[in-house]
């Protein structure tokens, strides 16, 4: 049975284990050299994860978000001015002819 969403593959999520995986393992990047910039590897492999996680988790995200139909509940109907339908006098607390 399904819940009536329509979402992407689940299998979109593994990919957020990429940099995990990347990270936990240290003995791929507990060395100093290659350098960059005077960084030893160890720092700049480190750092270079968090814009490729950030990457990954957008898109991750843009894979697996659920695709529904806007409701219309929040929408203002054409005919309405910006600040919602004409009121009243007394809406406002004025008494008329006063």
């Amino acid at each position: 049975m399904t819940d009536g969403r329509n979402t992407g593959s689940r299998w979109w999520y593994l990919l957020l284990l990429v940099p995990l995986i990347g990270l936990l393992v240290t003995p791929i990047y507990a060395r100093e050299s290659p350098e960059l910039f005077g960084f030893p590897f160890f720092y700049w492999y480190q750092f270079a994860w968090v814009p490729l996680s950030v990457a990954l988790t957008w898109l991750v995200y843009t894979r697996t978000r659920t695709r529904m139909p806007p409701s219309g509940r929040f929408v203002r109907r054409p005919h309405e001015p910006p600040g919602g339908p004409p009121r009243m006098p007394h809406d406002r607390g004025v008494r008329a002819g006063t």
